[in-house]
């Protein structure tokens, strides 16, 4: 999993005394905007699960109580849990910045993890009536933003798998909070953003707010809009304003398309290196991960720039590239991304990659 390697570039930055605290880090602030160009690229291996996981993706991570909180999607697991299961939806994991792909969890007496996001109980009564892989309730996390209050909310994902290929019926955005040092989330009663409207998953502090980015209805090309809300009001639905194109107003019905071509995860940092709004995801299928910047966290964003190509053949099938802010080094001129790379039938993982900006 090579994370000594990975270990060994943290534990050397933080003896040279750069913080893990992303984009508020220090630098040497240029006149303007630095323009957006890779200088290098380093593998650092992958995020670490525990022996009886077959498979997680996702791999959303934010700062939640000094350390690092690491969600992921559907988990497949071997052997089953005390309870009989064989997957979760999802699960979380904490780690330590020194050591960020060092992540660790509780398990069960047969080695199995727990979900972040339980089901209600009329979730979990369809699921087991149907018994099926491609016939069940998911939850999915898409972000992990600290919330002043010592803990973490995650935006999440709640959708019906249907047989059929990528046969996803989603069924809106909820959010839960998560306690410091934990990795079990309690979830807000309903949903924040149910569909048929925008599905605000990707969500990030950025300056006194909150951006929640998230899949337009009815869009053919992918495209995604913009959301905002203090950050003590996070929970609150009402708060939440939209971006229209021009101004942010209350109907989320005029919210217009900000970045397009993202087939899912998708994060949004405030960059001090770049001295620009970053954004990161991986272009629809394919195995490169691209990075664009704004002056502005709704747009207008540059055209995409190939950050790096996975680890999967040319033409591959890598999916979920990220940035994780809360990792950046050197003033942000040193950010983290990872991707899923699929290995195998119900095999995969995440890896991580340096990149350095010039």
């Amino acid at each position: 999993m090579n994370l000594a390697r990975a270990s060994l570039v943290f534990a050397l930055l933080a003896g040279l005394g750069c913080s893990n605290s992303g984009a508020n880090t220090s630098a040497t602030t240029p006149s303007g905007p630095r323009p957006l160009a890779v200088m290098a690229v380093q593998d650092l291996g992958t995020v670490a699960h525990p022996p009886s996981v077959l498979v997680r993706d996702g791999g959303a991570s934010g700062k939640v109580g000094g350390r690092v909180l690491w969600t992921f999607g559907d988990t497949l697991f071997t052997p089953s849990a005390v309870d009989g299961a064989t997957s979760r939806s999802n699960t979380a994991a904490l780690a330590d910045f020194a050591q960020p792909l060092a992540a660790g969890e509780p398990v069960d007496a047969r080695g199995a993890p727990s979900p972040l996001l339980p089901f209600t109980a009329e979730e979990q009564a369809y699921n087991a009536a149907s018994g099926r892989p491609d016939e069940r309730y998911a939850l999915w996390p898409g972000s992990v933003v600290e919330d002043g209050a010592g803990g973490g909310l995650v935006y999440y994902l709640k959708l019906k798998v249907h047989p059929g290929f990528l046969n996803y019926e989603f069924l809106g955005t909820g959010v839960a909070r998560v306690p410091a040092g934990s990795t079990t989330a309690t979830r807000e009663p309903g949903l924040l953003f149910p569909t048929p409207g925008p599905i605000f998953d990707n969500a990030f502090a950025l300056d006194a707010f909150i951006y929640a980015y998230g899949a337009l209805p009815g869009s053919t090309d992918q495209s995604v809009g913009v959301a905002r809300v203090p950050l003590d009001q996070a929970r609150d639905r009402a708060a939440y304003r939209f971006w229209d194109g021009s101004a942010w107003g209350s109907d989320p019905a005029l919210a217009r398309a900000v970045m397009r071509s993202i087939p899912g995860a998708l994060t949004v940092s405030k960059n001090a290196w770049l001295g620009q709004y970053l954004a990161v995801h991986s272009l629809p299928f394919s195995n490169k991960v691209v990075l664009r910047v704004a002056a502005h966290p709704e747009g207008p964003w540059s055209d995409p720039v190939e950050a790096l190509t996975g680890a999967s053949p040319v033409n591959g099938t890598d999916y979920a590239g990220r940035e994780h802010p809360e990792l950046a080094q050197a003033g942000g001129q040193k950010i983290y991304l990872t991707y899923f790379n699929p290995t195998g039938t119900f095999r995969g993982e995440l890896r991580m990659a340096e990149v350095t900006l010039k």
